[in-house]
């Protein structure tokens, strides 16, 4: 178990609405939650573990105090050398994989802001919740940097017409914005609740079929690829206890007219 205290970047806790949810805080609110390499290695760490814990069913990201992650820590940045600089962009890269790759969902809470590597921070998580009035953009061109990591995540989610565009700077968006394109799932006034309410709706589904679908859909393939992949994974999900049932309930209910729509 890897233990967290308070001073540490990040701190994780049970969520109220169910014993498998866990809240994952971005604890640097000092700093407007800026991704340090402490930060980034406690989070690396915890979801490593994290993955092999049965008891965890869904994950909540969400930053203290006044927005989600304002990027990387420049002030960090600048005091280091070019390798470091290098060992720390790949770290947080692997970071975001690591989110996407979780064999169960995460979901991101986002208010305030989500800038730079907070903004691909966010896309890589499976369902992305937002305040309104959040702003979202990627700034680092503007000011003579590039993204360094999780352009493919952004890409996914908006299209890459759209994705460039925000990688320019031209695009700043507010959370409207940001579900309009679909870098964001859904607006809430009431962040924590609203992304709790979807991870408790999330830890409800069978638990093998809920990680089918992020084994799917972590790799991108073409769509006979794609079908090979579903059709296997559908198989391995009919001999589970729930699709059981399920064939047994429909079975019963064709007499009667019934389907699954």
């Amino acid at each position: 178990m890897v233990a967290m205290k308070e001073t540490d970047a990040i701190t994780v806790s049970a969520g109220d609405a169910s014993p498998g949810i866990r809240l994952l805080c971005l604890n640097r609110p000092e700093s407007r939650n800026a991704m340090s390499p402490a930060m980034v290695e406690q989070m690396i760490a915890w979801l490593e573990m994290a993955a092999h814990d049965p008891s965890i069913s869904a994950i909540v990201i969400h930053g203290a105090g006044k927005g989600f992650c304002a990027g990387s820590d420049l002030a960090g940045l600048a005091a280091m050398d070019a390798a470091a600089r290098s060992a720390f962009e790949a770290a947080s890269g692997r970071l975001a994989r690591l989110l996407t790759a979780f064999p169960r969902p995460v979901i991101a809470a986002v208010h305030g802001f989500a800038i730079g590597g907070g903004l691909t921070l966010a896309a890589a998580c499976d369902i992305v919740v937002t305040t309104a009035d959040a702003r979202w953009s990627l700034p680092e061109v503007p000011i003579g940097l590039f993204p360094a990591w999780g352009l493919e995540a952004v890409s996914q989610r908006m299209g890459r017409a759209r994705a460039r565009r925000l990688s320019w700077g031209i695009d700043r968006l507010d959370g409207h914005g940001a579900v309009a394109i679909g870098l964001a799932d859904e607006l809430a006034d009431q962040l924590l609740p609203a992304a709790l309410a979807m991870a408790q709706r999330l830890v409800e589904l069978p638990l093998a079929q809920s990680a089918a679908v992020k084994q799917y859909f972590v790799v991108p393939r073409d769509a006979e690829a794609g079908d090979r992949q579903a059709n296997a994974l559908f198989l391995a999900a009919c001999g589970s206890e729930a699709a059981k049932a399920s064939f047994v309930k429909f079975g019963s209910d064709r007499s009667d007219g019934g389907n699954s729509n």
